[in-house]
C-alpha cells in the first residue's frame, strides 16, 4: 500500500506483538516481515478524509492532485489477533528448541527442527513463519498435555461409613476435568500457575468426594505433604460446605487435620408477645391517641378561642 500518511500506528501494533516472542533478534526480524505483511493487506487502510488531507504533509495533497489514492492506517482486529497468535507461537517454538532432548528422547527430531528453523528465520516471510510456528506450537502443546496427565502423587482413596469415597487427585489434567465437572476455576488451571502448579510441585493436595453413583459432591484442598488445615473446600458451582460436615471431618482425621469447633447455633428468635383475648379491648382503647385538651393542640386552640 503506497501513499500512506502515517505508518507509525501500524509499527506500534507490530512491535507490541513482537514483544511476546521474548527474544530481541527474533523480534526484530518478526517486526520487519510482519510490517511488510500488514502493508500489503488492504484491510489495514482506508481512504483519507478531506480533514486528514488538510493536516497531512504536502506530498499527500500533491498525490491527490495527481489522481493517486492517499490512505491512513485503520486498525484491523483480525490482523492484530493474527500477529499476536503468530508471535506467541514463535515463543512456543523457542521453548521447543530449548528443550533438553535427553529428557525427551522421542522428541529429538522436533527439537532439532525447531532450532534449525530459528537459525534460518531471517530468510522466511510471514506466511512461512506462521505455518512453521503453528507446527512447533502444537508439539509444545502435546508435551504439556502429556506432562499434565502424568501423576504428581500416589492415588489414594478413603471409604466412609456412608458409602461415599474420597479420591485423591493425582494430576493436573484430572484437576482440570474435575473443575469442569464442578463448574469452578479449577477447569482453567495449568501446571505453570495457580492450583495446578501447587499440585505439580507437591505444595498442595486435592481430594474429591463422590457418592455411590460417582457424582462429585465436594472438592477439598489442603497443604502437602502434611495437611494441618483445609485451605479451600467447595461443592458444585462453588457451593458452601460447612466446616463440620461429617464427610469433611472424617477426611481431616485421616489426614491429620484437627476437627474444627462446631459452628455456634443461631440466636433464638425474639418471643412474640400475645395479648389475652379478655383484655384485648382495653389494650386497643389504651393505644388510641388521647383527645383531651392537654394532648391535642388543635382542641386546646379551639377552646381558648371559645373562652370569652
Amino acid at each position: 500500500m503506497s501513499n500512506v500518511i502515517d505508518l507509525e500506528p501500524l509499527r506500534v501494533t507490530v512491535r507490541r506483538a513482537a514483544a511476546k516472542i521474548g527474544n530481541a533478534e527474533l523480534a526484530e526480524r518478526f517486526t520487519r516481515i510482519a510490517t511488510d505483511y500488514m502493508i500489503r493487506d488492504g484491510r489495514c487502510f482506508r481512504p483519507a478524509t478531506p480533514a486528514e488531507l488538510e493536516r497531512a504533509p504536502s506530498w499527500a495533497r500533491n498525490a491527490v492532485a495527481r489522481g493517486e489514492p492517499v490512505s491512513v492506517y485503520k486498525r484491523s482486529s483480525a490482523l492484530t489477533a493474527r500477529l499476536n497468535v503468530v508471535a506467541r507461537r514463535l515463543a512456543d517454538t523457542r521453548a521447543v528448541a530449548a528443550a533438553d532432548w535427553t529428557k525427551r528422547t522421542e522428541a529429538g527430531p522436533d527439537i532439532l527442527a525447531a532450532g534449525l528453523f530459528l537459525k534460518k528465520f531471517d530468510r522466511v516471510n510471514f506466511d512461512t513463519a506462521a505455518r512453521k510456528a503453528l507446527a512447533f506450537s502444537r508439539v509444545l502443546s502435546s508435551w504439556r498435555e502429556t506432562d499434565d496427565a502424568s501423576p504428581s502423587c500416589d492415588a489414594q482413596s478413603l471409604v466412609l461409613l456412608s458409602g461415599q469415597i474420597w479420591h485423591r487427585i493425582t494430576s493436573v489434567a484430572e484437576l482440570r476435568r474435575i473443575g469442569g465437572e464442578f463448574k469452578n476455576c479449577l477447569a482453567r488451571t495449568t501446571s505453570t500457575g495457580g492450583y495446578g502448579a501447587s499440585l505439580k510441585r507437591g505444595k498442595a493436595q486435592f481430594w474429591v468426594l463422590r457418592d455411590l453413583a460417582g457424582a462429585g459432591l465436594i472438592v477439598a484442598m489442603a497443604p502437602a505433604p502434611l495437611a494441618t488445615f483445609f485451605q479451600e473446600v467447595k461443592g458444585p458451582s462453588n457451593a458452601r460446605v460447612r466446616a463440620d460436615a461429617p464427610a469433611l471431618v472424617q477426611l481431616g482425621i485421616a489426614l491429620g487435620v484437627n476437627p474444627p469447633p462446631p459452628e455456634p447455633p443461631k440466636p433464638p428468635r425474639p418471643p412474640v408477645m400475645t395479648i389475652p383475648i379478655g383484655i384485648l379491648p382495653a389494650v386497643l382503647e389504651a393505644r388510641q391517641p388521647c383527645r383531651c385538651s392537654l394532648c391535642d393542640p388543635q382542641l386546646r386552640l379551639r377552646l381558648s378561642r371559645a373562652t370569652p
